[in-house]
C-alpha cells in the first residue's frame, strides 16, 4: 500500500501503517535481509543451503582437545567444538548440544527489531487500555438469579453474551492484545465507528495522534532501514547492572548493544570502555536475559501487590 507523506498523514493513516507493516516487522526479527519478496526468497534458499552444510558439520567432526580448569582447580580435557571428551577421533556432539537445541546455534537476531516491536506494541496496548478505561462502557450483565422460562431474563442473557463478545470491545487482559488489534481499535475510535464506547475527547485524540505518529515512524525506520548508523535507547535496563542499554544499528553494519554502566560485569567484551553485545549468540543471550529479568520483575510486583492486599484486609479488619 502506498502511504501519504509523513507531514500530511492523519493519525488514522499512521495507525494503518502499523497494521499494514506489522508482519514485515515480525519477519525482520530473524533475518538481516530486505523484505522484498524476490530477495527474501533468494535469501531463504541460501540460508537453507547454509543450514544443511552446518548440520553436516555438526553431526560429526574431529575432536579438538583443550585443557580447562574447573571451579575446584582440577584439570579437564574437552572438545572445543562440543565439550565431548574421548579418544580424539571423529564423533557425534553431546546430546544436550544437538543442533536443534534452542540457543546452541547462532541466529541472525536483529535485536533493534525485537525492541522496536516490543516498544510499539506496548505503547499501543497501554494507550488502548487507558482510552478504553475512560470511554468504553461496562458489559451488560445478565440476571444473577434468572427465573426459569422467563423470556425477559433469557433476552437479557443473550444480550449480555453478544455485548461481551462484541468485536468492537477492547479486551484489557484476555483475547488479542497485539499491536495490530490495538491500532485497529484506536483507528475505529478515531473515526467514530459503532461500538460500546463514548466519543473521544480532545485529550484522547491528542494522545492517539502523538502515539500513532511516533509508532509509525519507528515502524517505517525499522522496516525501511537507514543509510546512517543510529542509536536508540532500549526501554529495558541492563539485566546485569540495571544501567541503560543502547541499540546501535544501520549503516550497513551488524547490530550491537552497549551498556552505560561504568562497572557493568556482563559476560561480553569492552568496546570504548562499555560492555558491548555484538555477535548473534551474544544478542540472543541478551534477549533471553532481558526476558528472564522482566519475568522476575513481574513476579516481584505480583508478590508486592499480594502483600499490599493482605495488609489492606488486615487494616480493614482491625
Amino acid at each position: 500500500m502506498n502511504h501519504t507523506a509523513a507531514s500530511h498523514r492523519t493519525p488514522a493513516d499512521d495507525l494503518q501503517i502499523i497494521v499494514d507493516h506489522w508482519q514485515h516487522m515480525r519477519a525482520l526479527i530473524d533475518t538481516t535481509q530486505s523484505t522484498d519478496p524476490s530477495s527474501r526468497a533468494d535469501y531463504l534458499r541460501r540460508l537453507d543451503q547454509h543450514d544443511r552444510h552446518e548440520t553436516a558439520n555438526l553431526l560429526q567432526h574431529a575432536q579438538q582437545l583443550v585443557t580447562r580448569i574447573d571451579q575446584h582447580g582440577r584439570v579437564q580435557y574437552e572438545c572445543a567444538r562440543c565439550d565431548y571428551v574421548g579418544e580424539g577421533r571423529a564423533h557425534l556432539p553431546r546430546g544436550d548440544r544437538d543442533a536443534v537445541v534452542l540457543g546452541e546455534r547462532p541466529v541472525p537476531l536483529r535485536l533493534h527489531v525485537v525492541d522496536a516491536c516490543r516498544a510499539v506494541e506496548a505503547a499501543l496496548c497501554e494507550l488502548a487500555d487507558q482510552v478504553a478505561a475512560e470511554i468504553q462502557r461496562d458489559t451488560v450483565k445478565p440476571l444473577r438469579r434468572p427465573i426459569p422460562g422467563d423470556p425477559i431474563g433469557l433476552q437479557l442473557a443473550m444480550l449480555a453474551t453478544r455485548d461481551e463478545n462484541d468485536p468492537a470491545r477492547w479486551r484489557f487482559n484476555l483475547g488479542d492484545r497485539s499491536a495490530i488489534r490495538a491500532a485497529e481499535w484506536l483507528a475505529a475510535r478515531w473515526r467514530g465507528d459503532d461500538g460500546p464506547c463514548l466519543p473521544l475527547h480532545s485529550a484522547h485524540r491528542a494522545q492517539i495522534a502523538l502515539v500513532a505518529r511516533e509508532a509509525a515512524r519507528r515502524v517505517e525506520r525499522t522496516i525501511g532501514g537507514t543509510v546512517d548508523r543510529f542509536a536508540v535507547p532500549m526501554d529495558r535496563p541492563c539485566p546485569y547492572c540495571g544501567s541503560g542499554l543502547t541499540l546501535h544499528a544501520g549503516g550497513g553494519e551488524d547490530d550491537t548493544v552497549t551498556c552505560s554502566g561504568p562497572s557493568c560485569e556482563a559476560p561480553v567484551g569492552l568496546v570504548d570502555g562499555r560492555r558491548t553485545w555484538s555477535t548473534a549468540e551474544q544478542l540472543a543471550a541478551l534477549q533471553r536475559d532481558l526476558d528472564t529479568a522482566e519475568q522476575r520483575r513481574k513476579r516481584a510486583e505480583a508478590r508486592a501487590r499480594q502483600r499490599a492486599a493482605v495488609r489492606s484486609r488486615q487494616n480493614a479488619a482491625a
